[in-house]
């Protein structure tokens, strides 16, 4: 062929060699630029190799805390990560808030869309409101099994049958035009929802039970099993990010370029919502729709009813997150998330700094992800734990055979009792107390679904201490060695109390069992 490039072949000759040496009839000039090319690449790798060499350099410098969040799918990691990062760099939280606008309208679309596809579903069947399938969201019941009396110690869950219900009746809704007309004017909604989550960058969504289609080979109770790969089949069900810096640089980047980018998806999302603040007021507050998802026992998220109670506020185009705002928005990220947080003076002066950065690793919870967590015990100096203590009588999404509190006990005792991290300080949150306190102040009975809770009082403060007795007492069976018992009741959207802790874990706690690692 006229022009190719000849090269030297002989038998048996190493390939890489081959490539490397150069053609036979190289010209002086196709010299030059080879050698020239090659100088480049050495002075990039070296370049490399230098800032490698620097950021090795800076760490031995410098004292580095190195933390993993552990725990469930959605037992708060995410949201005391964030209070975290609110409190020890309130610089960058600040620099970072605005760039949260987007996932709090994605919050936001998403409830009013659930509330309209229930609303389409029904009038579709003639205004019937009577109770479909089980809710993906909604807490599953237990069997009631006999109670044994209170001296029987050992936390043991309810069988995870679901009895028969008997079948309820309701009298069809009354929809009316002005439901139409709500219904065809929210429409442009959820190409809005497409659209975010489009811009934000949709990765692979979470396993859930309708995905794995009857095979658990799959899920790993503790991160010391070791599964088969998970199933990609199926229908899932949340939108899910790969990762947190990824879609919060997309953000930053297109509010840069807001003037010249009229038409992105982030100044189109806020006009649609802020023109149809009204009829998505007009659909939260309508008496026949709430009845309907009454009967449907569709539940919306506690962040999405906040959004929706500060809907006026949210639905404005000059509108920009509060910090509340920022720790109950929900976006979800796949696989482990890596953050530095440096330290800055923004903190109480009795705290004595134990690293000028922490690096925190929240890794994903469902039983799917667990498998990946063993790399990351390698050096770990601590453990922040969290267990919600609300989801006594919920399951897992990925597998609902198995009670939520129950997986977060299997789960702590594999932790605490793991050669591997015996040397280090485990702390446990009992989280989302706020949510215990009105399950049970709504009716919700505790015995019914722990049998051997018996007959103590059914109030959150009684079951709380409970809890925490019973993680106490698996930590000291559990533990290779005696280890201190660190545990605190967290309601992570508190951001006050959630500061405290936060202080008191810092100084009292890791202070004391940390530095001389950190040394």
């Amino acid at each position: 062929m006229p022009g190719a490039i000849k090269m030297r072949r002989a038998e048996g000759e190493d390939p890489l060699s081959l490539l490397l040496t150069p053609p036979i009839d190289e010209t002086h000039e196709e010299r030059e630029q080879r050698l020239q090319r090659e100088a480049e690449a050495v002075r990039v790798s070296e370049g490399i190799d230098e800032v490698i060499q620097r950021e090795r350099d800076a760490l031995k410098n410098q004292k580095v805390l190195k933390m993993l969040l552990l725990g469930q799918s959605e037992s708060g990691k995410s949201t005391t990560l964030k209070n975290i990062q609110m409190i020890q760099a309130p610089d960058t939280w600040h620099a970072e808030r605005s760039s949260w606008r987007v996932i709090v309208q994605l919050n936001l679309v998403r409830a009013v869309n659930t509330m309209l596809e229930a609303l389409s579903s029904a009038m579709a069947d003639g205004g019937s409101g009577s109770p479909t399938a089980e809710h993906p969201y909604l807490p599953q019941s237990f069997s009631t099994p006999q109670l044994p009396s209170d001296g029987q110690d050992d936390l043991d869950f309810a069988s995870s049958t679901t009895p028969s219900s008997p079948t309820l009746s309701y009298q069809p809704l009354q929809f009316t035009d002005a439901h139409l007309s709500l219904k065809l004017r929210l429409g442009p909604l959820r190409r809005v929802e497409a659209d975010l989550k489009k811009f934000l960058g949709a990765a692979s969504e979470e396993v859930t039970e309708s995905s794995l289609q009857g095979d658990y080979s799959s899920l790993a109770a503790t991160p010391f099993d070791y599964p088969g790969q998970p199933s990609s089949s199926g229908k899932h069900r949340e939108f899910a990010v790969r990762s947190h810096n990824a879609w919060k640089s997309t953000i930053m980047n297109d509010v840069q370029h807001d003037a010249l980018r009229p038409t992105s998806p982030n100044n189109n999302a806020t006009d649609v919502i802020s023109a149809l603040r009204d009829d998505m007021m007009a659909l939260w507050r309508d008496d026949c729709v709430l009845e309907l998802l009454r009967r449907r026992k569709i539940v919306l998220e506690d962040s999405e009813e906040y959004f929706l109670h500060h809907l006026p506020r949210i639905a404005s185009r000059s509108y920009e997150p509060t910090d509340d705002d920022v720790i109950r928005a929900r976006i979800r990220t796949l696989g482990v998330q890596e953050y530095h947080i440096p330290f800055q003076t923004a903190k109480p002066s009795n705290i004595v700094p134990l690293g000028t950065e922490w690096r925190i690793f929240d890794v994903g919870g469902a039983r799917t992800t667990r498998h990946a967590w063993l790399p990351y015990f390698d050096d770990v100096q601590a453990i922040l734990f969290l267990a919600p203590i609300s989801c006594f009588d919920e399951k897992l999404a990925e597998d609902r055979r198995v009670n939520r509190l129950k997986d977060s006990v299997i789960l702590w005792k594999s932790i605490v009792g793991s050669k591997l991290l015996e040397n280090c300080t485990i702390i446990l949150f009992l989280n989302k107390c706020d949510l215990l306190k009105k399950k049970l102040d709504s009716g919700v009975m505790v015995n019914r679904f722990i049998p051997r809770y018996g007959q103590r009082e059914n109030n959150s403060y009684t079951f709380s201490k409970y809890i925490k007795e019973k993680f106490k007492e698996y930590m000291r069976e559990y533990s290779p060695k005696a280890r201190q018992f660190y545990g605190f009741f967290t309601s992570a959207i508190d951001t006050r109390a959630t500061a405290t802790t936060l202080a008191s874990i810092q100084d009292s706690i890791l202070q004391a069992h940390l530095q001389e690692a950190l040394i």
